[in-house]
């Protein structure tokens, strides 16, 4: 048996959808949250959350064979993560509140915990768009949201950066808040020194036409090499075999003259296939005994334009066992979606090698 992510258990773990553009605002009435009180975090480091927890992995070789591979936090990582993670509160409530529930705690470990390995991961509760606003049920007022993350991004740099290079990594609405965060608070200014780059798949990412910056960042570019320093790595992604439509939710260019970023993770690295690390839960975490699934070699990246937009397309090896059954399945319960759950999950080995590259690259840049 060859294991994947069941797409049955996906949407359950992270409906990770766009940032609720269009929903209605309402008055911006509650108070600044105090990020100075570690409560306000759902990840620091130093502490057991959920950041920190066991992240053994199942490698499931093209040849069906199963090997285990540990994976663990480095106190010491030379670098910090600054993760803002996607829609996935449950709160009747337009805004979610600040207490960090199932949903924030199983995405937290499914997407920002391997990063624990290179940098040290900070992570803060922010009153974000809940999924009942992103499906129209209440209102909400996704301004909070930003003045959230920026008010935790400025205590980070007051209290904890120390003059540290810093990675900033989201996805879907936590991507939507960073890009706007970089752009007003990065972009051109003295911090963006220390910006060792940003991964923000799940949003859009405006470039002009052949180009690598200029749009939505007049000094930030996007990536072209695992060491480069200082630049931003975006992309949706949507099988090959079924494109993105010209109605899809991601992908679609920004505005007149600029398409969307499609950066692939594995390109950068000189490789056709991806390294996914899938979230094993329910019955496959009973049958591998681990928290992940690795599916090394067997999804096959490459950035692709259809219908106006742009994207990662996502095909398959041999010794792809049932994955392609498995995501085909999710895509096809939401076709203008794609596979954006999994746009940071199907990439996640090679994020984090590209990150634990570009801190050597940034370091070396320093003099340390």
């Amino acid at each position: 048996m060859v294991a994947s992510f069941p797409h049955a258990i996906l949407l359950g773990v992270v409906v990770a959808g766009a940032a609720a553009a269009g929903v209605a605002s309402a008055q911006i009435t509650a108070a600044p949250n105090d990020y100075a009180d570690p409560a306000a975090w759902l990840c620091r480091p130093g502490r057991a959350d959920a950041c920190s927890g066991d992240l053994t992995a199942t490698v499931v070789g093209q040849d069906g064979r199963f090997t285990k591979k540990i994976y663990k936090p480095d106190p010491r990582a030379p670098i910090d993560c600054f993760y803002v993670y996607p829609t996935v509160s449950g709160e009747p409530g337009g805004n979610a509140d600040m207490t960090a529930g199932p949903e924030e705690l199983r995405v937290a470990q499914s997407q920002a915990a391997r990063f624990a390995g290179v940098c040290r991961v900070y992570a803060p509760l922010y009153r974000q768009v809940s999924v009942a606003a992103l499906l129209g049920q209440v209102r909400a007022n996704p301004a909070r949201a930003y003045l959230d993350v920026r008010d935790a991004w400025n205590s980070y740099l007051a209290h904890d950066n120390h003059g540290r290079g810093v990675v900033l990594i989201g996805h879907s609405q936590g991507s939507r808040i960073l890009v706007r965060l970089i752009a007003e608070e990065i972009d051109g200014k003295p911090v963006q020194r220390q910006l060792v780059s940003a991964i923000t798949p799940g949003t859009p990412i405006g470039v002009p036409a052949g180009g690598v910056v200029g749009g939505v960042f007049a000094h930030i570019p996007l990536c072209a090499a695992p060491d480069q320093t200082g630049c931003i790595i975006g992309y949706s992604t949507y099988l090959e075999s079924a494109p993105p439509a010209s109605d899809a939710r991601f992908g679609a260019d920004p505005a007149p003259g600029q398409v969307d970023a499609c950066v692939d993770p594995a390109g950068l690295l000189g490789r056709p296939a991806l390294q996914p690390d899938f979230p094993a839960v329910g019955r496959v975490a009973a049958i591998l005994g681990t928290t992940f699934a690795e599916n090394p070699g067997v999804v096959l990246a490459r950035c692709a334009r259809a219908n106006d937009r742009n994207y990662l397309a996502i095909s398959f090896g041999p010794g792809a066992g049932i994955l392609p059954t498995s995501l085909n399945a999710l895509q096809a319960r939401r076709p203008d979606w794609g596979l954006h759950v999994l746009d940071v999950n199907i990439a996640l080995g090679d994020l984090v090698e590209i990150v634990g590259r570009q801190s050597a690259a940034w370091r070396a840049q320093q003099g340390r």
